[in-house]
């Protein structure tokens, strides 16, 4: 996913020429991302001039092979082509990261020993025997990969390696017999010796002859690609990945001596340490490769990891942080990070287009990585047979554990064999990789969450500033009479409220309404409801009743909250003490006398609640306060209040209160019933709005 420095109007001429050559070839090659488009020319354009050179070699080898050895000497044929096979079979392995998602893989064998052991003793007839490893090495991994440019690849090496085990080995086996060398080796000296590695020499050199123009097209690709500062790494590769398996060859020398002068035994005995040899060689290189690519897996997590902790707590900002990490991460050819149901949030090439509706629902049953070989069927789809070795995980939520995306691997055919273990091997880090993009959704949802409550509670504050503006800031003026009012709300807003309405002839409108439910809806309805109370109180001065039935009415007109509210609303004349009420369903006032008897009126229910049904009336009622009289206005806030044992305060012990603060101020006796509240709920919040009104006639 990373991006060339260089575009196609920086391409030399004489690429535009290779490029023209190789469109007659394969299809669609000019519309390739520039990577892979240099990556296709190259092996098209190098198969193209060793095919005639493996054709021609493999005319010279037929040419030059004594058929007549397959009669006098079969079980020695036999055996050396089984030691070919067996060795050739025990391949250690090298990869190199060349640039961002790009490898440089060969693989190498000691089956070279053999060989050049072989010749040495029945001549050219055994290179017989590496154009049969390369064919069978072709077929065998033709058939484990589905890609086009990994077949193109494949037949590149085949050309080469045919050409390197006929035109270059007989060209330098030649040479060899031209300058005196013969086969059998019958003696082991110092001339002979020189003979016979001046003959390995003349083979390693006219090789890296015929590997030096794919040596030149790939330094300069990678200088176009990754800059100059790169070019490095694949001189690197090259030689090592070409010199190992040359540096075996000299002890073929011994072993054809030991043939010749002890016979097979003692050459068996030599050639199983070999073997010993060989096999360690293919173990290092596994443990090597798996070593490197944990080692480069936890890296990239690991920086991963530190990018998404470092940056916003923003969804949209991830396809950028996984397009800058995850190159280099796998060995992956293709694969794509997505979100249900199809929200890309990486992939490579850009070009690809996965068929993801038929992955989801097999991917959301899954609770860890599922590897499948190369041609292995999928249980997504039966039919796709053709196919390269991935790896396929969920990506679920840390919370509940809901699948909501997945990572899709399909694998580079590297040197490296895909079997079962190598790729399982790559499953833990598949599955970190989901959880840190888990992580980082839940980091972007949770972040927006915060946001969204903040916006939520600056909303509120301002519905409470909205409510609280709306209650009485300044009473009528009562001489002979105590006034004191609070409302506690027990969130961010309140559905109580109260209001002290001036009428004519110094009369007063008193009002304690509590909204059914709490929040942002009920605060509407509070605000609605208090309004309408305070009009209607305006229009019919002195009619309680009147004032409910015509806010009731406008109320079902005009809203359909499904919301009710309590209302106690009376007019009080502190002249004359009386108190003209209606209370539609809200928790009765308490009235205390002053007299020896202490008796106590509570101002019941005359009607529904406001907000229920149309049409509803309410009755009218009126009592008269005296002198050293009580009057407490409450909502359920109070006498439904709950401490951490589950008992209620109710209505009794306000009584009590009341009774034991008879004697004190409005203020006081407010401050007193707050008290025994607070003090019955403990540390306990209040979990319902609070309003206390308490009017208090002087003596």
């Amino acid at each position: 996913m990373t991006t060339p420095p260089k575009t196609r109007t920086h391409i030399p001429r004489r690429y535009r020429l290779l490029l023209a050559i190789a469109r007659q070839f394969r299809s669609g090659v000019e519309d390739m991302q520039i990577e892979r488009q240099i990556i296709a020319v190259g092996d098209i354009v190098t198969f193209l001039y060793a095919l005639p050179l493996a054709l021609a070699g493999l005319i010279w080898l037929a040419i030059e092979t004594d058929w007549s050895l397959f009669q006098k000497h079969p079980w020695e044929l036999l055996l050396f082509a089984t030691l070919f096979f067996i060795f050739n079979h025990l391949r250690f392995f090298l990869i190199v990261e060349l640039r961002a998602n790009r490898y440089g893989s060969s693989n190498g064998s000691l089956a070279g020993v053999i060989l050049w052991s072989g010749a040495l003793l029945f001549g050219p007839t055994m290179f017989w025997l590496a154009v049969f490893g390369a064919v069978l090495e072709f077929f065998d991994n033709w058939f484990a990969t589905t890609s086009l440019t990994t077949r193109w690849r494949q037949a590149r090496n085949l050309a080469l390696n045919l050409t390197s085990g006929t035109a270059v080995a007989l060209t330098a086996f030649t040479l060899y017999q031209y300058l005196g060398g013969t086969y059998p080796l019958a003696a082991i000296n110092p001339y002979t010796i020189a003979l016979a590695f001046g003959l390995l020499a003349s083979n390693f050199i006219l090789q890296l002859l015929l590997w030096a123009v794919y040596l030149v097209y790939g330094t300069w690709s990678q200088r176009v690609l990754a800059g100059s500062d790169r070019v490095y790494s694949v001189l690197y590769f090259f030689f090592l990945a070409f010199g190992l398996p040359h540096l075996a060859h000299p002890f073929a020398i011994l072993a054809t001596g030991l043939y010749t002068q002890n016979g097979v035994p003692v050459y068996l005995f030599f050639i199983s340490g070999m073997l010993i040899v060989a096999f360690l060689a293919r173990q290092m290189s596994w443990s090597s490769e798996n070593s490197r690519q944990q080692s480069r897996m936890l890296q990239h997590l690991e920086q991963l990891g530190r990018a998404i902790i470092n940056a916003p707590p923003c969804i949209e900002d991830l396809p950028t942080i996984l397009s800058d990490h995850l190159p280099n991460m796998f060995p992956a050819g293709r694969y794509v990070i997505w979100t249900f149901p199809e929200d890309i949030l990486a992939k490579y090439p850009l070009d690809w287009q996965p068929n993801l509706e038929t992955i989801w629902p097999w991917l959301l049953n899954r609770t860890r990585g599922e590897t499948f070989l190369a041609n292995e069927p999928l249980p997504w789809d039966n039919g796709i047979r053709n196919h390269d070795p991935m790896v396929v995980a969920p990506i679920k939520d840390g919370e509940t554990g809901q699948t909501f995306g997945g990572v899709y691997l399909e694998l580079y055919a590297l040197a490296q064999p895909w079997d079962r273990r190598a790729l399982q091997n790559l499953c833990p880090a598949m599955q970190s990789l989901g959880a840190q993009i888990a992580s980082a959704a839940n980091q972007a949802r949770v972040y927006t969450q915060s946001l969204e409550f903040q916006r939520m509670r600056e909303e509120l504050k301002l519905a409470w500033q909205i409510q609280d503006s709306l209650l009485p800031i300044t009473f009528p003026d009562m001489s002979g009479w105590q006034f004191s009012v609070t409302i506690v709300p027990a969130g961010e807003t309140s559905g109580d409220f109260f209001d002290v309405i001036p009428l004519e002839d110094g009369k007063i409108g008193l009002v304690l309404a509590d909204v059914l439910d709490k929040g942002i809806g009920p605060a509407l309805f509070m605000t609605l409801s208090r309004t309408l109370v305070r009009t209607y109180a305006l229009d019919f001065e002195f009619q309680p009743d009147i004032v409910l039935f015509a806010t009731n009415e406008r109320i079902l007109m005009d809203s359909r909250a499904n919301l009710f509210v309590t209302i106690f609303y009376g007019i009080l004349d502190p002249k004359a003490g009386t108190l003209t009420y209606a209370n539609a369903g809200h928790n009765p006032p308490i009235l205390l006398r002053s007299d020896e008897g202490a008796s106590t009126e509570f101002l019941q229910s005359t009607g529904l609640p406001v907000g229920i049904e149309e049409e509803t009336t309410w009755e009218r009622a009126s009592i008269q306060i005296h002198s050293g009289d009580v009057l407490v206005l409450y909502t359920d806030g109070i006498t439904e209040a709950q401490n951490g044992a589950g008992e209620l305060f109710k209505r009794q012990a306000l009584e009590k209160v009341i009774n034991t603060n008879m004697g004190r101020s409005a203020e006081g006796l407010q401050q007193a019933i707050l008290e025994a509240l607070y003090g019955f709920l403990g540390d306990l919040p209040p979990q319902d709005d609070i309003t206390l009104m308490v009017i208090k006639r002087d003596v």
